[in-house]
């Protein structure tokens, strides 16, 4: 707490920027564009674009600052959008379970080609239910940091320090590496990368300019860059990332491609709004899958008493910041913040996409995303 408290004294200190801004979309809305922009210098951002839609689609959108040095952010700039790919993971899981490809309960350790079980729990089977829920008994260890990058094989991960304290079922802890696993364990079971999956039953049903392959991405990808303490080169270099062509993307590989599914979608804010919109309604996915996807299913062990995990998704319950409960996933990464909510008591959602901004936090959700949503609720 309280170096979270000199964070946010020392981000107040630094000059509030006076970027550009532009309305797209919305000019009714051109009170609340404003506030946007507010909490956008407020949080010392960047850059960012964000969007309200509902289930007619994109109606309101807004960009502000910059993507790129001297590169203004504009409509179909490109977000690596961090744990948001969550919620377009989980989407494309619900996608595949109705279809009759893969059951959400089914024993993963018979189609990976190395085992996911707890040590302490060698009965109990993991699912795709568990991992997208943080209640596989798998966390994110020394070892899983370490080999970010480095392709090392996720049998040779899971057997170091990846497991939980607790055994599977017995507790919720937040995974990047579970949620990681859900890729390998697709691709093993249905013998195709994730990324032909996620463009398959996803992307292009939906009309979305999304990728988990940066290079894959054509147009403007922001960058990502802490503001603080200041840095001189991005975090995330969305420029060298779209000219690095990531061997053997095309090809399934249940040992390494434990970094997509996680984290690593790549897409604009109209393709955000789409995935949200189809989030909205029953159509893409059955009543059935949508009320799933918005079940409290855990809540993070001592991390936020006002969010629920879902499948997939987080569930915000914050009488400061939203009339309803709200779902969707917040993303933070290399000093950028991000987010989708969705309300379906008012068929509305917003996105958030940002090149960085202030990462402090209340408990989970980002200052700077939890004004964002408060602006929007009191508008609607």
């Amino acid at each position: 707490m309280k170096y979270l408290s000199l964070y946010r004294l020392l981000i107040k200190m630094m000059p509030a920027p006076h970027r550009e801004y532009q309305l797209l979309l919305g000019e009714s809305n051109d009170g609340l564009a404003r506030r946007f922009v507010d909490i956008f210098r407020t949080h010392r951002c960047r850059g960012a674009a964000l969007g309200i839609f509902g289930t007619g689609g994109l109606h309101t959108h807004l960009v502000y600052g910059d993507a790129r040095r001297m590169t203004p952010v504009a409509g179909d700039t490109v977000f690596r959008t961090a744990s948001v790919s969550k919620l377009v993971t989980s989407a494309l899981v619900m996608k595949l379970h109705e279809a009759g490809k893969i059951g959400l309960d089914d024993d993963l350790d018979r189609v990976l080609p190395y085992s996911l079980r707890h040590p302490a729990a060698p009965e109990s089977p993991i699912t795709l239910r568990l991992l997208l829920t943080h209640t596989a008994g798998i966390r994110d260890g020394r070892a899983y940091a370490a080999a970010l990058g480095l392709d090392i094989p996720a049998e040779k991960l899971l057997k170091e320090d990846s497991h939980t304290g607790h055994k599977p079922g017995g507790g919720c802890e937040y995974s990047n590496f579970g949620v990681g696993l859900v890729a390998c364990a697709l691709e093993a079971s249905l013998g195709l990368a994730y990324e032909d999956l996620a463009q398959e039953w996803l992307f292009r049903p939906l009309g979305m300019r999304a990728s988990f392959y940066p290079h894959r991405i054509k147009g403007t990808m922001a960058d990502a860059r802490r503001v603080f303490p200041p840095q001189a080169k991005p975090a995330f270099d969305g420029n060298t990332k779209q000219h690095t062509v990531k061997v053997g993307w095309d090809r399934p590989d249940p040992q390494t491609h434990y970094s997509l599914s996680q984290g690593n979608c790549c897409m604009d804010t109209e393709s955000a709004a789409r995935l949200g919109r189809a989030l909205l309604q029953p159509g893409f996915l059955s009543m059935q899958s949508l009320e799933a996807m918005r079940a409290p299913m855990a809540s993070p062990i001592g991390r936020d008493p006002a969010l629920s995990q879902g499948i997939g998704t987080f569930l915000l319950n914050d009488p400061g910041v939203c009339r309803h409960t709200l779902f969707g996933h917040q993303g933070i990464a290399y000093g950028a913040v991000h987010m989708i909510f969705m309300e379906p008591k008012t068929g509305e959602g917003l996105v958030s996409f940002t090149s960085g901004a202030s990462v402090a936090r209340q408990y989970i959700m980002a200052d700077i995303n939890r004004d964002l949503i408060a602006a929007w609720q009191e508008k609607t």
